[in-house]
């Protein structure tokens, strides 16, 4: 099978690295895989693994832009000269970009919804899903129902978003947890409270960083590592509330880390505080994976991949207090926090990137054959 992948760009974010792990696990599988999209930090990555990467077209946000419909005629000599058999959409742009190459070339495409859509007057005049569409969590497909109320949407296939579980921990096994600690400036007995994600407001940092405050008073053992980085006023705002908490000792930024095994190695519990209804969360999936009790709020997929709390935490989304009284509880119960760390981890291997791959093959296959 040949298949095009359509993404905006190949820098680092959640969607490239969605397709940088379906498309390696494709090649695996004997697949010829293209990718679109603006060249990126990526590309090289995507070109050593076997992967065709199509990067020298123009980056572009919005479906109304010239540059998009310029690079048309050659999505379509793409298609036409590779002998593609599918194409898979992961943004709205290019969304309308297959749409528009479909009056062309007669492949079907489908769409991944990576995230919570808001419900636009261009996606109800022009839907542009294609013949099916990939949710990545139960949350995702519950959402697209109940803002588009099944209006215009084609079938809805569930493949759960999967990541490289063994390549993640076979770099996570060897970092040394004592050392890697001991980079970031922490003791032995330091209980340390990982969050790792974007930092812009919707992923509820500041909620973290006011809970964290007020765990502090009853686990004193407790220090707050916050990886990524993000909108610049906003991580100015986190430090200088971190400043007037008096917490500038036991909170630590590190920016980005492209090496995600090691600060998961030095941590002891995992904090995913998100804001906005998270469409999966692959960051907590990693945390997971290697065997970090995690707590999360109750926002979309997260609810999903902690298994209503079985497999960790759950607080009421914006709710400082009972984030708090989570971290205390992992804090004061060793028990507790290697019960869910090991059933999180059981709960991840469900989560492969090779599942995933084989899930949506067997979508593409049923397209193909007009059985979808």
């Amino acid at each position: 099978m040949k298949i095009l992948h359509l993404t905006n760009h190949l820098n680092t974010g959640g969607i490239t690295t969605y397709i940088r792990t379906l498309a390696v696990e494709q090649v695996k599988a004997g697949h010829d895989v293209f990718v679109w999209g603006a060249r990126g930090i990526y590309s090289n990555d995507l070109k050593a693994a076997g992967i065709t990467a199509l990067e020298d077209v123009p980056r572009c946000k919005s479906e109304l832009s010239p540059r998009l419909w310029l690079a048309l005629p050659k999505l379509v000599n793409i298609l036409k000269t590779q002998s593609i058999d599918i194409i898979h959409a992961h943004t709205r742009v290019t969304q309308v970009l297959a749409a528009g190459a479909t009056f062309f070339v007669k492949i079907p495409y489908v769409s991944t919804a990576h995230m919570f859509y808001k419900r636009r007057l261009g996606r109800r005049l022009f839907p542009c899903w294609g013949k099916t569409i990939i949710a990545i969590s139960k949350a995702m497909e519950e959402g697209l129902r109940t803002i588009f109320k099944e209006k215009g949407l084609p079938p809805i296939v569930v493949v759960p978003n999967g990541i490289e579980v063994e390549k993640l921990l076979a770099k996570f096994n060897k970092v040394d947890r004592s050392k890697a600690r001991e980079a970031y400036g922490y003791r032995k007995e330091d209980l340390v409270v990982l969050s790792l994600c974007r930092l812009i407001p919707v992923k509820g940092i500041h909620i973290l960083i006011e809970a964290f405050a007020m765990a502090c008073r009853e686990a004193p053992e407790i220090k707050l590592l916050i990886a990524g980085a993000g909108d610049p006023d906003y991580v100015q705002k986190l430090k200088a509330r971190v400043s007037e908490l008096g917490l500038g000792k036991k909170v630590l930024f590190i920016g980005n880390e492209s090496e995600i095994e090691k600060p998961l190695r030095a941590g002891d519990i995992f904090a995913a505080p998100y804001l906005w209804p998270e469409a999966f969360g692959l960051s907590v999936l990693e945390a997971m994976a290697v065997g970090l009790p995690v707590v999360g709020s109750i926002s979309g997929g997260i609810v999903e991949l902690l298994g209503d709390g079985k497999h960790g935490l759950l607080f009421d989304r914006e709710n400082i207090a009972d984030l708090a009284s989570c971290l205390v509880q992992y804090a004061k119960d060793l028990s507790l926090r290697s019960g869910m760390g090991e059933a999180a981890r059981q709960a991840s291997l469900k989560y492969t990137s090779q599942r995933m791959c084989e899930l949506i093959n067997a979508v593409y296959k049923e397209v193909l054959a007009g059985t979808i």
